[in-house]
């Protein structure tokens, strides 16, 4: 590949990223989506993850997430 100057790569970053996301289809958008969240937020550390959870909802919502993952559900056959 050329020597590509930095406008130029942003350049051509650009355009593949148009022709990435127009290959996509909703559910392929959507395991993208799904896929980069649980990557980046299996980067934060337990209070950053609250925080996320906490300013993006509220704590209620932490809570019952919380809840939702520390108690085991009973299953009725």
């Amino acid at each position: 590949m050329a020597n590509l100057t930095s406008l130029q790569k942003d350049e051509l970053i650009q355009q593949y990223v148009e022709l990435c996301v127009d290959s996509m289809d909703h559910k392929d958008m959507y395991q993208f989506v799904y896929n980069t969240l649980v990557e980046d937020f299996d980067k934060l550390s337990d209070s950053e993850l609250e925080d996320e959870i906490r300013y993006s909802f509220d704590e209620e919502t932490l809570d019952e997430l919380v809840d939702n993952v520390t108690n085991p559900t009973v299953e009725v056959d």
